[in-house]
């Protein structure tokens, strides 16, 4: 390489490092950080708070200070920058506050309640009252006056002879009163002598009565072995209807009586078979239902998907149900990389000064993290299928194009057709099988929406689990 090569490539990795610590130093957002959204804080007094200040919501920062301009009123507002992510909602609001007695200032954002309409981007929260170092030195200064005050006060009341004086009378109550407690201790000594006399003559009639409950058992005990010789009585009669028993199935077993007559006659006996070769012919036509299933083709697959837009993923579990005719089923449960879509309309209503109201309608969008589900049924025509049904828990339809011995498949699904403010989501891709069991995917969705269109990249796996259709193919009734 020669000198001048070496200076230039010098120069540019200088430049680099130069830039980067322009973009560190300004705190320039670029990229996906650089897709923020902005709201305004009203403020009283801004006092310390400056230019690219930090902004928190629960101490954990989410932003920062985008510029500060003066009303009219003689009030500040605060325009702020959140980062992509953070909502506001209805009732948010704004607070400045230091990090410590001499720390920075920064603003401190209250989301506002969950359940109310999300604020846009651009909108206007009011402020709440902080206290600030000149406040707290006005409350220190009265304490210090009611301190002041107070001892004051003491000094005026304990101090001097007439002090002295109601101090000694203080202490002279004290030794009173230990004087009057030991004399009532002394004049009650005698109660406490009969109270323990009580318990002595208590304890000696708990033992007399426990010596009477003895001489009660031992007077009974006659008693006892005579309930004892009932129970043998009772074991003898036991026996003698054992035997009984006995006796009545023997009637049985040589036909005598009407039980034994229906259990010995050839009638019944015939019945019976008839019966049995009833459940025979329903076991045979369960058993043929049960070879048809085994027809059925089950496949299961999974498939991981990319947006590069987002930078978000999706994942999809699927079974497909295709029995020997050209009929198709589809059943599918998904993770998306947003979760489920929520459309909700409120209606705020405010009260103006003068009495009348006013009503605001708000469409809020937003994402649940939930499962989504498919479900279709279709008809496959050679090498193409029409699918309809649900899509990713929406009313959809699709349709696929085989081809190349089902190594290539091009696939076109639209869903979601009542969105508000957009398009029906509509989704092209393409799946090639390169080896058995695999297969990779391309395409773009969000076709008829360009600001939220995306190519989509994805890889998975498929297979058809022949251990559940023996399974299903193998299962009889005894005959």
């Amino acid at each position: 390489m020669s000198a001048t090569a070496k200076i230039g490539a010098f120069f540019f990795v200088v430049l680099l490092l130069l830039a980067g610590l322009i973009l560190r130093i300004e705190d320039i957002a670029i990229g996906k950080k650089a897709r923020t959204q902005t709201v305004e804080v009203r403020f009283d007094d801004v006092s310390g708070l400056d230019d690219k200040s930090a902004v928190r919501i629960a101490g954990v920062r989410v932003g920062k200070v985008d510029g500060i301009r003066l009303l009219p009123d003689a009030t500040a507002v605060v325009r702020v920058a959140l980062e992509p992510g953070i909502e506001l909602r209805v009732g948010a609001t704004g607070q400045i506050r230091g990090s410590g007695f001499l720390g920075d200032k920064y603003v401190e954002l209250f989301p506002g309640p969950p359940g109310a309409p999300r604020l846009g981007s651009g909108a206007r929260i009011e402020s709440r009252t902080s206290t600030g170092m000149d406040d707290l030195t006005k409350m220190a200064s009265d304490i210090g006056k009611d301190v002041k005050e107070l001892t004051s006060a003491l000094s005026a009341s304990l101090g001097g002879s007439k002090g002295e004086e109601k101090i000694n009378r203080i202490v002279d109550n004290l030794g009173r009163l230990a004087d009057s407690l030991a004399n009532a201790v002394d004049a009650n000594r005698q109660n406490v002598d009969v109270t323990l006399a009580n318990l002595k003559t208590f304890s000696a009639a708990i033992n007399e009565t426990l010596n009477r409950i003895d001489r009660i058992l031992d007077e009974n005990r006659s008693t006892v072995k005579g309930s004892l010789a009932n129970i043998d009585s009772i074991t003898d009669k036991l026996k003698t209807t054992v035997d009984n028993l006995n006796s009545i199935t023997q009637k049985m077993d040589e036909g005598k009586g009407t039980v034994g007559k229906l259990l010995n006659d050839e009638e019944t006996i015939n019945n019976l078979n008839d019966t049995m070769k009833s459940v025979k012919s329903g076991v045979d036509e369960f058993n043929k239902a049960l070879t048809d299933v085994r027809k059925v083709e089950l496949q299961f697959g999974f498939r991981g998907e990319y947006l590069t837009r987002s930078g978000g993923g999706n994942g999809y579990f699927t079974l497909d149900v295709m029995p020997n005719d050209n009929r198709f089923y589809r059943f599918e449960v998904g993770a998306t990389s947003d979760g489920k879509r929520i459309d909700e309309t409120s209606i705020v209503t405010v009260t103006n000064p003068d009495g009348s109201t006013t009503s605001t309608t708000y469409n809020t969008l937003t994402f649940q993290d939930k499962l989504v589900f498919s479900a279709q049924m279709g008809w496959r025509e050679k090498n193409t299928i029409l699918r309809a049904g649900l899509i990713e828990s929406r009313g959809g339809v699709g349709v696929d194009q085989i081809l190349w011995d089902d190594k290539l498949k091009f696939t076109g699904e639209m869903w979601d057709f009542n969105r508000t403010g957009f398009y029906p989501q509509l989704k092209i891709y393409g799946r090639w099988v390169p080896v058995k069991n695999f297969f990779l995917t391309a395409g773009v969705s969000e076709v008829l929406n360009a600001p939220v269109r995306s190519i989509v990249l994805g890889a998975g796996f498929s297979w058809t689990d022949e251990r559940v259709k023996s399974l299903l193919g193998t299962v009889t009734v005894f005959k």
